[in-house]
């Protein structure tokens, strides 16, 4: 009975992290990705069924965050919602972090992978930074 104790006291505590962080299961697995930020130059090659990590700069506290472009017949697929990474702030306030987006590639072919940094209430303005990838998936 204290064994079972332990495993369910463990399963409780996954639980609650899984819910307050969002993060999804699949992210706990040991899938390796390949990982791409807005210093990453060239085209990126991937094998279907490989995952893709893209990492991008950010500060929530000015409104802003990344919006990614709609893409017809797409060669990758999103996983899951961007999650946002607050930098160690060692007390300072706002000093930003990382959005993190997760794609896996599901077909051979060639994607666009288009960001524009954005305040989503600001319809009509153009976006403060674009950042594009290519992708090639074999």
């Amino acid at each position: 009975m204290r064994r079972w104790r332990t495993v369910l006291l463990c399963a409780a505590v996954a639980a609650l992290f899984v819910t307050t962080h969002g993060v999804v299961a699949e992210q706990f697995g040991a899938e390796k990705a390949t990982i791409i930020t807005e210093q990453t130059h060239g085209g990126v090659s991937l094998k279907v069924g490989a995952v893709l990590e893209v990492r991008l700069e950010a500060n929530h506290t000015t409104g802003y965050s990344w919006v990614a472009a709609p893409v017809a017949n797409p060669v990758l697929t999103r996983q899951g919602f961007a999650r946002y990474e607050e930098h160690a702030s060692g007390g300072n306030a706002g000093v930003g972090g990382v959005e993190v987006w997760r794609f896996k590639a599901v077909k051979a072919g060639k994607q666009g992978l288009q960001f524009e940094y954005r305040r989503p209430w600001e319809k009509g303005a153009p976006a403060a930074k674009v950042v594009t990838f290519s992708v090639t998936v074999e």
